[in-house]
């Protein structure tokens, strides 16, 4: 499956032609009733085939989707100074994202046994500095979804009543997310080489020695849905002529969800499921005591008020200062709530995950667990949440002077932020057993379990920006935003299961609030998404139309249109690990950092400065993390310009047809991928992916 070097080095170099192929179909219609009432209804309906070639994988991946949605409104004003608007809508997703090549490992000497017919298949396998995983990994897909369905049910009412000086809006949110998820949890197994034995990752590959190889023992579908409930009420109050107050508060009740067939798992430490007497000591049930349907809690104390001014600081209408605050509750969404309490739920989805100094070979990953069917296999890799819940939250707030300056040109200068917390992360509660003096990694806390990482509502984030802007509105044809945002980003986790994102360097205790702190502690740092600095300059030019002048001249030179974006922007960081060389914990093993490596010659072949990082030994690493922090290493930033040229062409009885030339990264420049940051990789430091360089398409539109 591997091709044979294509350029110097000895590497292989493709970009691979992906076929995406999108179609849309969209329809609306309004219609007045009488006695004040009017209906809107909406449909839209877009397909996705992506079909994207093999480069090490065993097969294309063609991946199908179809997203459906609905909406149907009513009007009504009551009176001069109320109006009452109800809606109702669906949304709908359908999608088979992955296949699989449906060989069999046995054909290649590898003892891995199928879990699902759907998605048979060979391993996958990582070669730490050669193949990394996920889509870069040899083999079949790890994780493919073979089938997911998602609907959204919506019912809301909003209410507007304008009573002197206040204009009061009252409003009511009822949803209901259902998910239906086949997602095959590594149905052939994956196994990952990171050059323990040998030094080098491709030598352990070819003596067929792994670090590690985790595989499913059946696989079940999961099939849930969940609620939220939620109610405002706001009053804007002209205070004066020249200042305005918003005042609101906002109650939301989310559900967790609720598996039909009560297959999710909670992690309770001590306790020992009742639904499920062979359940190893820990996981809990839907139905065990005091363990809801949904796993966790319903919590019920979201409450979010929030705030607004608008002052007209001369009177004159040229120079306001604004000012808001408000607390946003963030409910769940299935797929990271449901899915991850039943992703790896034993008996229904056991995962067994084997490390070294586990006797791990090629021919026979799973030999030292091998035995009779057992629904509680041993060496189960468990996530999902614990025995606590709390909806994530913000706390946004911005303060901003704008100013006229002359004619339709216009200034904002603000200071925007936020404060994030209850934010779920995974957090490790299973490490190695570690003693003083101790050189080699040895048995777990709870030996049945292999990784054993629960969702914490525990991590926060922190955001700071300065933004500024100047806007021109359309003046002689033209119009311009320019805007500059300085701005930073920190947090313990910038999102769950998102790729990139590195797992914690210490372990907790459940129950233990001084250890989560601790473990917290060495991941504050940049988020994933932080860029200091970004510039965007938006602008737009229509020609005069020759409306006096003769038809053929209209035609021919009226009618243009010019648009155009720039954007500026630093790069994103990232974090330097040892990648699948864990500690002697099983934990996240980070490098010591002895210099600044930003301060590197910022090219392709070294875009950071790699000799500021030193390894631990594997002993050292029991006594303490490393001293690297978190996202502490800048990728590469990048400039893009897309241009558009519209020419319009208006026909009898309100027609227009026009044709649209479309130029994305028009002075095609690179905007690179982040360099690998695996210390041990043979590409440790190196920049091996870009994004796709200039595209230009061509439209035609027709509005009647």
């Amino acid at each position: 499956f591997v091709p044979l070097p294509n350029s110097a080095g000895n590497r292989y170099i493709v970009s691979p032609t992906v076929n995406d192929v999108r179609d849309m179909f969209g329809g609306r219609f309004d219609y007045q009733l009488p006695h004040n009432q009017s209906i809107l209804g909406r449909y839209m309906r877009s397909t996705t085939d992506r079909l994207t070639p093999k480069v090490v994988a065993a097969v294309d991946q063609e991946a199908l989707a179809t997203l459906q949605d609905g909406m149907v409104s009513h009007n009504l004003v009551i009176s001069s100074n109320l109006i009452n608007q109800a809606r109702f809508s669906i949304n709908r997703i359908t999608a088979k994202p992955a296949v699989t090549s449906g060989l069999s490992p046995k054909t290649y000497g590898i003892n891995f046994a199928n879990t699902n017919p759907a998605a048979a298949g060979l391993p996958s396998f990582a070669i730490s500095g050669f193949f990394g995983g996920g889509a870069a990994a040899l083999g079949d897909a790890q994780q493919p979804f073979v089938d997911r369905v998602n609907h959204v049910w919506q019912v809301a009412d909003d209410v507007t009543w304008i009573k002197g000086r206040h204009s009061l809006k009252f409003g009511a949110d009822v949803r209901r997310e259902a998910m239906r998820i086949a997602f095959i949890n590594r149905p052939n197994g994956d196994l990952t080489f990171s050059g323990g034995l040998s030094g080098n990752a491709a030598a352990d590959f070819l003596l067929g020695f792994p670090a590690q190889a985790r595989a499913t023992t059946t696989q079940a579908i999961q099939e849930g849905y969940g609620w939220l409930f939620a109610g405002y009420a706001q009053d804007e109050f002209r205070l004066t002529s020249r200042l305005t107050l918003n005042l609101g508060v906002r109650y939301e009740l989310p559900t967790p969800f609720i598996d039909v067939n009560d297959a999710i798992t909670g992690f309770v430490t001590g306790m020992q499921s009742t639904k499920y007497p062979a359940a190893p000591t820990g996981l809990v049930y839907p139905g065990d005591p005091a363990i809801p349907r949904g796993v966790v809690p319903t919590d019920k104390n979201n409450f979010a008020p929030r705030g607004a001014m608008a002052w007209d600081v001369f009177g004159d209408g040229k120079t306001s200062i604004r000012s808001a605050f408000g607390m946003f509750y963030d409910a769940l969404a299935g797929q990271g709530d449901f899915f991850q309490s039943g992703v790896l739920s034993p008996p229904f989805t056991p995962l067994i995950e084997l490390n070294t100094p586990t006797p791990i070979t090629l021919a026979d990953p799973l030999a030292a667990v091998a035995g009779p069917p057992n629904p509680f296999p041993a060496a189960l890799t468990i996530i999902g949440w614990g025995n606590e819940f709390k909806s994530p939250f913000a706390y946004h707030f911005n303060a901003g002077v704008q100013r006229q300056l002359a004619g339709k040109l216009g200034a904002e200068v603000a200071y925007v932020g936020s404060r994030g917390h209850n934010l779920p992360i995974f957090m490790e509660i299973n490490p190695g057993v570690y003693t003083p003096g101790q050189t080699a990694r040895g048995a777990r806390l709870m030996p049945a379990y292999a990784l054993v990482r629960p969702t914490f509502s525990a991590a926060k984030s922190w955001y700071d920006s300065l933004q500024a802007s100047l806007r021109m509105l359309p003046n002689h044809g033209l119009n311009f935003l320019a805007s500059y945002t300085l701005g930073k980003t920190t947090d313990h986790v910038s999102g769950l299961n998102i790729g990139g994102e590195s797992r914690p360097v210490l372990p907790v205790v459940q129950g233990d609030q001084a250890s989560i702190e601790r473990a917290l502690s060495f991941e504050k740092g940049p988020a994933l998404f932080d860029a200091r600095h970004r510039f965007v300059l938006s602008f737009g030019y229509e020609l005069p139309r020759l409306e006096d002048r003769s038809a053929a001249i209209r035609y021919l030179a009226g009618g243009w249109q010019l648009n155009g974006i720039y954007q500026a922007q630093s790069g994103f960081p990232l974090t330097v690990t040892q990648g699948a060389v864990l500690d002697i914990r099983y934990m996240t093993s980070r490098p010591d950092v002895t210099c600044d490596p930003n301060d590197g010659p910022k090219t392709t072949a070294q875009y950071f400065n790699t000799s500021c990082f030193t390894t631990l030994t594997l002993a050292q690493t029991g006594e303490r993390p490393g001293n690297a922090g978190r996202d502490t290493v800048r990728g590469p930033g990048f400039q893009r310009t897309d241009l558009s040229i519209f020419k319009n062409f208006d026909l009898p009885r309100r027609q227009r047809v026009q044709v649209r030339i479309e130029s994305f990264n028009l002075w095609n420049q690179e905007r690179f991928g982040q360099p690998n940051a695996t210390i041990g990789s043979v590409t440790f430091g190196q920049i091996t992916s870009a994004e796709d360089g200039r595209i230009i398409q061509l439209a035609l539109k027709y509005s009647f």
